[in-house]
């Protein structure tokens, strides 16, 4: 399965992955003045359970990386992959006193 990327000019972007000619799985995410917040991850459910949203997590840490990018992890399973290994990700993972709880999972956020 191979990751494709898309993103627009607004900073709205996704990885994701197709299965003939179907988007199975995204992680979406919202770039603005360097801090790239990743505010959905899905894996359609019969798919559930096979690395499917670590592929795309691992996408995500590369290319926050390679821009330069703070990530802001709204995102539930972003976040829980975050504070699993608060060290590996200290580079990239934009904290502040009202950090994320996740519960935001899905909701793309207004005014951001």
């Amino acid at each position: 399965m191979d990751i494709q990327f898309k993103s627009n000019s607004n900073g709205i972007g996704s990885f994701f992955i197709e299965k003939e000619g179907r988007q199975i799985a995204e992680l979406d995410f919202e770039v603005k003045n360097n801090l790239l917040n990743a505010y959905h991850t899905g894996v359609r459910p019969e798919l559930e359970g096979q690395g499917i949203a670590g592929k795309l997590f691992d996408e995500l840490v590369k290319y926050a990386r390679k821009n330069g990018y703070k990530v802001i992890p709204s995102c539930s399973y972003i976040l829980a992959k975050f504070r699993r290994n608060p060290e590996g990700f200290k580079d990239i993972w934009h904290r502040t006193d009202d950090e994320p709880t996740g519960d935001a999972c899905g909701v793309k956020p207004k005014g951001f």
